[in-house]
């Protein structure tokens, strides 16, 4: 027969155990304690990182069909810093957050800025470089104010800041899924001008030697930022910590004036 202090005991231990498991409970769902997205890319020794692919010179195939470009350099860079290795996961633009948010990679390292639209559905890291939009148009074209455009055929990447640009410009936009496809349409006179990264129209121009220019300054200046879930804050947290590191000992610059000639960030 149970006395009433051993029954007491008894209580006593059941209170506790479920006292117990309910903070942990707490913690796992609220805090970083639950977040085992760093600790399963380190145990694994690999983050799947997702690029598109087709957006020189930061992310792109070359002649010989390897990836490259900045975007490309600053994850494995990143990867040192974690002590993993980086397995790029090619995407369509337009579907890149879809595969993040369905956890097909870890990340976006692929020049994506950090919007409020975005940031509803997505967290980003510290900004790992600044640009901004410009407007390019034939060298023979009417057009010398990039904020003067309206009814124009303009052409942009779907699901880009520079499609929302346009759309604000109110011109007659075509969207297109890469830029290089909208620089060859340009070239074939489908469209009056492409709006899109500084970087990336002057690298188009200059790799395929266009006759195309750049026209005013810079529609809007923008923050390009690694892309991940929201519940990642563990990983987010290394992220910002190895941005730091590339930065602070002379690697991003060296991989920034390999592609640029100056240090973008």
């Amino acid at each position: 027969m149970i006395n009433q202090r051993n029954l007491f005991l008894i209580i006593l231990s059941l209170a506790l155990m479920i006292l117990t498991a309910c903070s942990s409970k707490t913690v796992s769902q609220t805090g970083q304690s639950g977040d085992q997205s760093l600790d399963r890319i380190k145990s694994a020794g690999v983050i799947n990182v997702g690029i598109e692919g087709a957006y020189p010179p930061f992310n792109y195939y070359n002649d010989k069909n390897e990836l490259v470009g900045f975007d490309v350099d600053i994850a494995n860079a990143i990867g040192d810093k974690l002590g993993v290795k980086v397995n790029f996961v090619v995407t369509p633009w337009d579907a890149i957050i879809a595969g993040l948010l369905s956890e097909k990679y870890d990340t976006i390292v692929s020049s994506m800025g950090i919007t409020e639209e975005r940031m509803q559905k997505v967290d980003f890291s510290k900004p790992y470089y600044h640009t901004g939009a410009q407007l390019f148009v034939p060298n023979d074209s009417p057009i010398t104010d990039p904020t003067k455009i309206e009814g124009l055929k303009i052409g942009a990447s779907i699901g880009t800041t520079f499609e929302s640009k346009a759309k604000e410009l109110k011109v007659d936009l075509v969207t297109y899924k890469n830029d290089m496809l909208t620089f060859q349409d340009l070239v074939n006179n489908r469209i009056q001008g492409v709006i899109t990264d500084k970087a990336v129209g002057s690298s188009v121009i200059k790799e395929k030697s266009y006759p195309f220019k750049a026209i005013g300054g810079l529609l809007y200046e923008e923050e390009a930022a690694f892309t991940l879930r929201k519940e990642n804050n563990a990983l987010k947290d290394a992220l910002n910590k190895a941005l730091e590191e590339i930065q602070s000992d002379g690697t991003y610059e060296k991989i920034s004036k390999t592609w640029f000639g100056n240090d973008i960030r």
